[in-house]
Order: C-alpha cells, then sequence, then structure tokens
C-alpha cells in the first residue's frame, strides 16, 4: 500500500527542495547546511529530495546518515534509490517512470508494501491521467521549462498544460524543470502548485525570492 496521501503531506502553493549533490558541488555551496534555510521556511515545504546521481552506495548511506542526524524533523525523500530509502527509513522515495518500468514484477509488489511515500515522473497528460493512485503518491510534471540539470531531459511543456493538468490528475502534481523567480509569475498564475526545484532552492537568493513571491500572492 502506498503512504495515505493527506493534507499535512502537501503545499499548494509550495516548494519541494532537491538537494542535488552535483549542483552543489559544480556551484560550491555546501550541501549539508542549504536544508537549514528550508527548514526555516516549512509551512511551505512539505518535505525535502536528495538526488545524488555520482555518489556511490556507500557514499549515499553516509550522506543520507548526516543528513538525518542533522535535520532529523526533515521528510527526506530519496531518489531513485527507493530501496535504501526503505532500509533507511526515509519519508519517501521518487522513482522516474522510466526506472519504474523497468523493475521486475516482485520489486514492483516490494515497492507497492514499501510503506514509502512515493512519486514517480510524467511528461504528458496522458501519462499523468494513467497513474495507479493507489501506489503513487504524487507525480512530478515537466520540463515545464527547459533545464540544464538533466542529461536526459525532456522537451519543455510550456505553461498551458498546466491550465488541464488539476482536472486529470488522479494524484497531487508538482512540476519541476526550469522553474526560477525569473518565470515564477507566470507559473503561478496557472495554479497553485507544489514548486519542485534545484537551483531555485539551492540557491539562497533564488529561494528566497521565490517565498517572497508565493507568501505575497497568498496575502
Amino acid at each position: 500500500m502506498a503512504f495515505e496521501f493527506s493534507d499535512s503531506n502537501w503545499r499548494s502553493p509550495g516548494i519541494y527542495p532537491i538537494l542535488d549533490w552535483d549542483f552543489c558541488k559544480k556551484k560550491n555551496l555546501d550541501f549539508y547546511s542549504i536544508p537549514e534555510l528550508w527548514l526555516s521556511h516549512s509551512d511551505l515545504v512539505p518535505f525535502l529530495q536528495i538526488r545524488a546521481k555520482t555518489l556511490n552506495e556507500s557514499e549515499l548511506v553516509r550522506s543520507l546518515e548526516i543528513l538525518r542526524t542533522r535535520y532529523p524533523e526533515a521528510r527526506w525523500i530519496l531518489n531513485d534509490h527507493w530501496r535504501l530509502a526503505a532500509q533507511a527509513g526515509c519519508f519517501g522515495a521518487h522513482l522516474g517512470k522510466e526506472d519504474f518500468e523497468s523493475l521486475k514484477k516482485s520489486e514492483k509488489d516490494e515497492l507497492a508494501e514499501s510503506g514509502l511515500f512515493l512519486g514517480t515522473s510524467s511528461h504528458t497528460l496522458e501519462e499523468v491521467s494513467s497513474l495507479d493512485s493507489t501506489l503513487w503518491n504524487y507525480v512530478g510534471l515537466g520540463p515545464v521549462f527547459a533545464t540544464e540539470n538533466k542529461d536526459d531531459a525532456k522537451s519543455a511543456i510550456g505553461i498551458e498544460i498546466l491550465k488541464k493538468i488539476t482536472a486529470v490528475a488522479p494524484v497531487p502534481v508538482t512540476l519541476i524543470g526550469g522553474i526560477q523567480v525569473s518565470n515564477l509569475d507566470s507559473v503561478l498564475d496557472a495554479g497553485p502548485f507544489l514548486l519542485s526545484s534545484i537551483s531555485m532552492a539551492c540557491l539562497e537568493k533564488e529561494f528566497i525570492g521565490a517565498v517572497r513571491k508565493i507568501r505575497d500572492g497568498n496575502r
């Protein structure tokens, strides 16, 4: 059974930060200090994702231990490594559409019984509408705009699709891909979405700017 969804697990609008190891290394950012800023705005940040594509499993386990010890109140969602997420007692796991489809049936069954808050990725309305709501707790839709943070990024879906998504989505939707303070108004005009981001979250000036825009819109 997937983790039971409740309003306490979601913020609309809100920010779903992605703590990306490679982005932090590229920008010379302190990977372990960034979440402190996010958690100081916990009313807008329901959970945090750890994304570390270039770390091996032992390095990832160590990083996860450091983060969970330093921020015990945080709801950590681990990207890709769903079995490790379950073993480590994480709040959830995020698994890309293609990665999920490559799993064996026994692995899919194990994932479904993990008790994790589960998210996957979609790129079209059709993919979103066909999701199994008994398995997935949310879906990441994107990229909304062009992004440089994924080597295999799909073409940007644009803004217009966002006005249609809530009518067909069987699970809550978070938007991802190229979302920055400079284009945030156009996204917020389309609806009160939870916004998933690497750069807008990891760069302090961007994050504070996004928080300000969201709070101003809620007044």
